[in-house]
């Protein structure tokens, strides 16, 4: 729905009117509510028995009635009896027309669902006037565009049980059909006919034309004619229900570029070629292709270039020139910063022997200023000297960081945030005492204070910093004067667009609440969380009255999703020859927000059954919870094996930094009809049967997953397997921990350490099932070696060494990673690490180490990563001395 709540207020019919008191202040004796849904209506009604009337809180609650989209009107009745005293308030809503079904009369040339579809109607849908209007001149336009070109759709609404049946009564007229197609105009050696679309018999469909009409432009730019333009004409007959097309063609002169006065390269020239065609050799295109030329020009040091357009006509057609003046070409002969630590200079993108770039000077002065307001040089200023022209020239950057300061103190003064305002912990201030004083960490101290106030529902609070300096300005006093002003609260949350879903599923996620702040941080959070439940198409919260100061009314409007989708395919591998999947989902269970998933996959060689469900609050608590069954089965050309097993698993974030998961798992593995030695086969493929819960811990303050910069990650996982809940009986915990820290802009620094120790118990071999154990090597460490290429191995029957893998691991490491773009990275490290059959074996003077470089290039993904590691201690054995790795995401 269009946001029922505005359409509601839009297009419904406007309240009746309170009727004048007889004369002076009335009392409300009783308030009611007649009709649909009175005790969900009730909370909206502001009116007080026993105070007086109100009319304002009556158009209020006229309005909050409306805002639900529920409702097509509302009538209001004051009731006054003799002999009692005041008047009895009530509320008569007239319920909405709700789609509860579609139908078509007249000529069916359209099925009630491609109706739906078309329209995107939905089931529960208020069929408001303009919303039907809408709806039927959707589906007018869908059938104007397969042909139908006099079709005539008149909607309406009927009344049905359960709600409102959409009608649409449809003449469609004839179907309109290609008379005939000529293309005319243009060059006879440049046939177009072949292009032609619709073709004579064909049913006329305009964005076909249109897109035949787009085919034959640029087959005559690809030809030369830069400047073609076709038009399509078309001449209806009614009488014969016939289209007439004519591709009206204008090719225009052939034209061509060519560069004077430099030579360019052929791929720039490609390129420059390129956009002028694309756009039609318009003079804003030859502009922008002149502008392309002197950027690269500019880039290899001809700080002087200067490119102009011009055509010119001759009998074989027109030519684009682009006359160059490129200038003395620049480089730099040396580079001095004067008035500064010389340091600073690394890493500058002007540098010794490249082409000077006067671009690349102005941001590498901007560079060199906040560095020097890094180390506390508040009033920093930073003159580039260059020389005019040509040749080997020297840069010089000219400092004046004028005085340096150490914040000695900061106070935060106004009123202290309330306790129970604010339900997030509160960011820490980036200026604090003993650190250099830098405008920044000021702005960014403001930023936290501001927003902590705002959330808390003071959207007019001010922050005002103040900075007293000493007398040898080397020392600074920072006061944050914190101005809160009112506090706005929600007085009512109105949820429109419910159907199936229970109204439960969206207070529950909500952040924004009755009686509680208002800021538009909450506002967007609830709605990401809304959105997250993976039920609504649509998520829309706004402000009912956002004029009101003290009190705001919110309004949540969703639409919600398809209840079930399913998707298949088909395919082929040389493994399983011919399969295929099929995959059911079925969302919002119950109104509650479950969703459950089934998946198949069959092929001649094996299958694969999984079911998932989803319950996003477990026994009324956020707890967000899985349960998960599978079973698989194949037969590979050395061995078979089948898979049984769940998964149940509960999680819950206790905090923006610390999650908590509870697990309960089983899995049986069954391999049988080996034609090979077992450890001749993957290590996941063994006979065995885990059962046991098993609980993590995860404390994560990195600012991004993906490409953290500084922040801490901790985390501990607990695996226990019993032989009375039908397993091996062994208990496993790994715990790791990885500390980021920025150094510099450009430059992190990442050190990371990983243990495992797991034992048996009760009776069974020392050494945990093959699958369970803990390996090392590989793209994740150490690196340089290959992958579970750390730790003890075994002499196969083939005469290969094997891992085996052990019930203790340890694992550390070191990296520097250096941004030399946005998108590139350079990185090296030192990473340590050993596999121990046992845990009474750990010894740390027995771990292995490697170093070595790599580079990373940024995805939306993750970073891909490509790796050099180099062993240190090479021991007999071991396959080489070094490795190359590469993989998405970092190694820790």
């Amino acid at each position: 729905m269009l946001g029922a709540a505005l359409l509601a207020l839009a297009v419904a019919p406007p309240p009746a009117a309170v009727p004048p008191a007889a004369g002076g202040e009335e009392i409300v004796r009783a308030v009611r509510v007649e009709g649909a849904q009175p005790e969900r209506l009730a909370p909206f009604i502001g009116i007080v028995p026993g105070r007086a009337l109100d009319r304002e809180a009556v158009r209020e609650a006229v309005e909050l009635i409306f805002a639900t989209g529920r409702f097509e009107d509302v009538a209001v009745e004051l009731r006054r009896t003799e002999g009692e005293a005041g008047v009895e308030v009530v509320f008569r809503p007239t319920p909405a027309p709700l789609l509860a079904s579609v139908r078509i009369e007249g000529d069916r040339v359209i099925s009630p669902r491609s109706a739906m579809r078309t329209a995107r109607l939905r089931f529960g849908e208020a069929l408001w006037p303009s919303r039907l209007d809408r709806a039927g001149r959707d589906i007018g336009l869908a059938l104007s565009r397969r042909g139908y070109w006099e079709a005539l759709v008149e909607p309406e609404t009927l009344p049905v049980p359960g709600g409102a049946e959409a009608v649409f009564r449809i003449r469609a007229g004839p179907r309109v059909t290609v008379g005939r197609a000529d293309v005319v105009g243009g060059d006879p050696a440049t046939p177009l006919g072949d292009l032609v679309r619709p073709r004579p018999g064909e049913v006329y469909r305009r964005e076909k034309a249109d897109e035949a009409r787009e085919k034959m432009r640029r087959r005559l730019a690809d030809l030369g004619h830069w400047r073609a333009a076709v038009e399509v004409r078309e001449t209806y007959d009614p009488g014969r229900g016939s289209m007439s097309l004519v591709f009206d063609v204008s090719p225009g002169r052939r034209m061509r570029l060519e560069a004077r006065g430099a030579t360019l390269p052929a791929r720039l020239l490609g390129d420059v070629r390129d956009l002028v065609r694309e756009g039609e050799a318009t003079s804003d295109s030859l502009e922008a292709g002149a502008e392309r030329i002197e950027a690269h020009l500019r880039g290899q040091g001809h700080r002087e270039a200067i490119v102009r357009a011009t055509t010119e006509e001759d009998p074989a057609g027109t030519t684009v020139v682009y006359d160059v003046q490129p200038g003395p070409r620049a480089t730099v002969a040396s580079v001095e910063l004067r008035g500064a630590n010389p340091l600073l200079l690394a890493d500058l993108s002007t540098q010794l022997g490249r082409p000077l770039v006067d671009a690349t000077v102005e941001e590498d002065v901007r560079l060199l200023v906040a560095r020097l307001e890094d180390e506390g040089h508040f009033e920093a200023r930073v003159e580039a000297e260059v020389a005019d022209g040509g040749g080997s020239l020297p840069v010089v950057f000219v400092a004046q960081p004028g005085p340096r300061a150490v914040v000695r103190t900061v106070d935060v003064e106004g009123p202290a945030l309330p306790a129970s305002a604010d339900d997030k912990e509160p960011r820490e201030l980036a200026v604090r005492p003993g650190l250099p004083y830098r405008l920044r960490d000021v702005a960014s101290s403001r930023d936290a204070l501001l927003s902590s106030w705002r959330r808390a529902g003071y959207l007019d609070a001010r922050v005002r910093p103040e900075v007293a300096l000493s007398e040898a300005r080397d020392e600074a006093r920072v006061s944050l004067v914190v101005e809160p002003g009112p506090q706005t609260l929600i007085e009512h949350v109105v949820l429109a667009g419910l159907d199936r879903t229970r109204d439960v599923v969206v207070e529950r996620e909500m952040v924004l609440r009755p009686g509680e702040p208002f800021s538009f941080e909450r506002l967007l959070e609830s709605q990401r969380r809304l959105s997250g439940l993976g039920i609504f198409e649509r998520v829309q919260i706004a402000e009912l009255d956002p004029t009101r100061e003290r009190q705001r009314d919110v309004v949540v409007s969703v639409q919600e999703a398809p209840r079930t989708t399913w998707s298949w395919g088909v395919g082929y591998s040389e493994q399983d020859r011919l399969r295929g999947s099929i995959e059911v989902t079925r969302r919002n269970i119950g109104g509650l927000g479950r969703t459950a998933s089934f998946f198949a996959r069959g092929s001649f060689r094996g299958s694969r059954l999984l079911l998932n469900l989803r319950e996003p609050w477990l026994f009324g608590r956020q707890l967000d919870s899985f349960v998960t069954g599978f079973w698989e089965e194949e037969n590979v050309t050395s061995f078979s094996y089948n898979r049984l097993g769940g998964i149940l698993q509960a999680g819950r974030s206790l905090d923006t930094r610390t999650s908590v998961i509870l697990r309960y798992l089983y899995q049986d593995t069954n391999v049988f009809n080996l034609q090979v030695p077992l450890d001749e086969i993957d290590r996941q493929y063994r006979t065995y049967t885990v059962s046991g819960p098993s609980a993590s811990v995860i404390f994560d303050t990195r600012d991004d997953p993906l490409e953290p910069k500084r922040g801490l990650f901790l985390g501990a996982d607990l695996q226990l397997s019993l032989e009375a809940l039908g397993g091996v009986s062994y208990l496993r915990g790994f715990f790791q921990g990885t500390s980021v820290r920025r150094l510099r802009p450009d430059l992190v620094f990442v050190l990371s350490a990983r243990l495992g120790l797991a034992g048996t118990f009760g009776g069974e071999a020392p050494l945990l099932p093959l699958p369970e154990r803990f390996f090392a090597g590989g793209d994740y460490g150490p690196r340089g070696f290959p992958v579970d290429g750390v730790g003890p191995k075994v002499l196969g029957t083939n005469g290969q060494l094997y891992p085996t893998g052990g019930n203790a691991v340890a694992l550390g490491g070191a990296e520097l990673r250096y941004n030399v773009t946005r998108a590139l990275q350079l990185a090296s490290f030192v990473d340590t690490g050993n596999v121990f059959p046992e845990t009474r074996d750990l010894v740390l003077s027995r771990l292995r180490w490697s170093a070595g470089a790599g580079v990373r290039y940024r995805t939306p993904i993750g970073p891909v990563r490509l790796d050099w590691g180099y062993v240190l201690d090479p021991e007999p054995g071991d396959e080489g001395r070094y490795h190359f790795h590469l993989t998405i995401g970092h190694a820790f």
